[in-house]
């Protein structure tokens, strides 16, 4: 940071050598307008923490079907719609980038989105993997979808997108810097205790890999399968928990150039 004026020191290419992100890991419910008061207290917390990044969970506008209510017929898509808006006007006033899981139409259905904003104009990206319970509700979307901020570019993934290597693969491809993943990772586990070792480490091969950083915004559900975390160019989880949790990171060209030699050859061998 600029110590005399409190902003980021910028590089040459227009990227802060260092980015101050957070993630908000909570529970969501049914009451959407719960839901958002609890998003803009956590948003206007991490900003007041200096985040410029700020990434909640899968569903954490709407709630995820199955752990809140039978189906999505009773949601008033009116009011979710306004607070989205809401909540991304919010982040604009605070200079903040805004990721969070939120659901809507898409072309044939109701899509599990992340809704993304705030300072740059929003964008939105619909679960592409679902799962058997996602599939219940949602219907998958088809593309990847990247939002620039603070240059860096970001590649957007949901939950379950972690297990498809192809999904990263394009990301990377697209150029992405850092990986932002809402999530629901919560509830029965067929076999205990897998996917607790397995989940993390699919964040970190998927960070790894890329040298890209990755958010994994988990909810914060007693019956989560494993914590919220953020990675860094190595594939270490630098921080991990519930509530806000803090850190920067530093892009993989401010490390040794091993981590960006990784990387191409990483989309070389695709």
């Amino acid at each position: 940071m600029d110590s005399g004026s409190g902003r980021p020191v910028v590089r040459s290419s227009g990227r802060p050598e260092a980015l101050s992100v957070a993630l908000i890991s909570l529970v969501a419910g049914g009451d959407v307008a719960e839901n958002a008061r609890a998003l803009r207290a956590g948003l206007e917390d991490a900003a007041r923490g200096g985040a410029r990044v700020v990434v909640a969970p899968e569903c954490a506008l709407v709630g995820y079907p199955s752990a809140v209510r039978e189906d999505l017929t009773g949601v008033d898509w009116c009011a979710v719609a306004e607070q989205e808006d809401a909540l991304l006007l919010a982040a604009e006033r605070l200079g903040v980038l805004f990721v969070f899981g939120s659901a809507g139409a898409v072309a044939g259905g109701i899509g599990n989105l992340v809704v993304a904003g705030g300072a740059v104009a929003p964008v939105r990206y619909a679960k592409r993997f679902l799962t058997p319970a996602d599939a219940a509700h949602f219907v998958a979307g088809e593309r990847v979808v990247t939002v620039d901020a603070f240059g860096w570019r970001f590649g957007l993934g949901i939950c379950f997108d972690l297990r498809f290597s192809t999904h990263w693969a394009a990301l990377a491809a697209a150029g992405c810097d850092a990986f932002l993943v809402p999530s629901h990772m919560a509830g029965p586990d067929p076999d205990p205790g897998t996917k607790r070792a397995v989940i993390p480490a699919l964040c970190t091969a998927r960070a790894a890999e890329y040298a890209a950083p990755l958010l994994f915004a988990n909810t914060a559900s007693a019956d989560r399968y494993c914590d919220a975390a953020i990675h860094d160019v190595r594939g270490l989880a630098v921080v991990s928990g519930t509530g806000i949790l803090h850190t920067t990171l530093r892009h993989r060209d401010a490390w040794a150039p091993w981590y960006a030699d990784i990387r191409t050859r990483s989309l070389a061998a695709r």
